[in-house]
């Protein structure tokens, strides 16, 4: 079992595969960047002065939006339609 970054990088080039490395790390940090895209989020109003009251939160992509700011565009969108 590789425990550590020196572990697998022997590893690579006692297997011959060394070459390997900068696809794995390109793979690593793609990977990254995905957990922190949808990476649970949550942001309240004492945070963002640009939501005026209550507090959102996305997980998985999906917004939960419990603000003053939410609720007002809610009301827009109902009386203009």
């Amino acid at each position: 079992m590789i425990r550590n970054y020196e572990e697998f990088v022997a590893h690579l080039r006692r297997t011959g595969r060394l070459k390997l490395l900068p696809q794995v790390l390109r793979e690593l940090r793609r990977d990254e960047a995905y957990a922190r895209k949808f990476a649970p989020r949550r942001e309240t109003a004492a945070e963002n002065p640009a939501l005026i009251s209550g507090w959102r939160t996305i997980e998985n992509g999906v917004l939960t939006d419990n603000t003053g700011k939410g609720a007002l565009i809610d009301m827009y969108k109902k009386i203009i339609t």
